[in-house]
């Protein structure tokens, strides 16, 4: 097959069998057209009487004759599929049109199977998504300080903005919703709030990945380096909503600071929406990444800076 990719394998046969399982639902209701309607199985026996003689009259010279029977076979097959139309059904069309189901084209992937592999790798990631844990219903406000600033903004008033900003923001959400950025000091809530849009995403029907920086940019490493197919690549760039947690605590190299770069520009070209949260304030990205990387977040993402402080050790202590 040249595949040996076991998404890919396991993508194709779901593909193989939805067509198998498509062609036997056409052929039980036209079995049962045909069933109600006599008059289609007598066409279908003078079609083929009318094939046989046709090939006799070619091969004596008849032309006459022989279009006599076209023009006769066709009066036939135009009652035929007067008759189907009127019934409900036309003619077998495969789920497909691409490949014609094969899953194959020009000896390559078809498109539709790609599909069903990116869903795949997306359904087994969310199955490891810690979703019960961190959701909207149980993110309390309580632990954020109330004191105001020369502003008249405590961080709890800040807080509270933000978790209706991303309560609104999962519940309208699209493939073509913004992308964000949370910034802010560990134990803050970003990966709560994170996880809680996802969570509300996913029972929307959306494709979400999520995964820390670190385990996010080393699969793509490990499945670079080792010439596999880039399903989990192409998963991570065409989910409707990847979430990138803890930017900044990965191990910093040229290639995944290129990968990295990859994911925010594409996406960002294809109108997919990111949700990136980091301990790091905006002026140590600019100083750990690239000026491209930072510009793109600076000018492509909706920031969000959490306050307060670490709801860990205020949990830890009893305060």
């Amino acid at each position: 097959m040249g595949y040996r990719n076991k998404t890919y394998e396991q993508a194709l046969e779901i593909k193989r069998q939805s067509a198998k399982e498509h062609r036997a639902e056409f052929d039980k209701t036209l079995e049962e057209i045909y069933s109600k309607t006599p008059r289609l199985s007598v066409i279908d026996n003078e079609l083929s009487k009318n094939g046989a003689a046709a090939a006799i009259k070619a091969i004596n010279g008849d032309i006459e004759g022989l279009e006599l029977l076209r023009d006769k076979s066709r009066k036939l097959s135009n009652e035929k599929q007067k008759i189907l139309t009127a019934a409900g059904i036309g003619d077998f069309k495969p789920l497909c049109p691409v490949c014609n189901d094969e899953g194959f084209v020009k000896g390559k992937l078809c498109d539709c199977v790609k599909l069903i592999a990116k869903e795949l790798v997306i359904s087994e990631l969310n199955e490891k998504l810690p979703l019960n844990t961190s959701r909207f219903n149980n993110f309390s406000l309580s632990y954020y300080p109330t004191d105001e600033d020369e502003n008249g903004i405590s961080p709890k008033k800040r807080m509270a903005a933000i978790f209706d900003f991303c309560h609104t923001y999962a519940k309208n959400f699209t493939p073509k919703s913004e992308s964000l950025l949370f910034l802010g000091g560990a134990g803050l809530g970003k990966t709560h709030l994170s996880l809680a849009i996802g969570s509300l995403v996913i029972e929307k029907g959306y494709g979400v990945i999520y995964g820390s920086a670190g385990n996010l940019l080393g699969k793509i490493e490990k499945e670079y380096f080792s010439r596999n197919e880039p399903e989990f690549s192409d998963a991570v760039l065409e989910c409707d909503l990847l979430i990138i947690d803890d930017l900044g605590t990965e191990f910093a190299t040229q290639f995944s600071n290129s990968a990295l770069y990859n994911i925010i520009n594409t996406r960002l070209l294809a109108d997919k929406p990111t949700l990136i949260n980091t301990n790091l304030s905006f002026s140590e990205l600019e100083e750990r990444y690239t000026a491209r990387i930072s510009s793109r977040l600076a000018g492509g993402y909706t920031i969000k800076k959490f306050l307060g402080n670490d709801i860990r050790i205020l949990k830890a202590t009893g305060k």
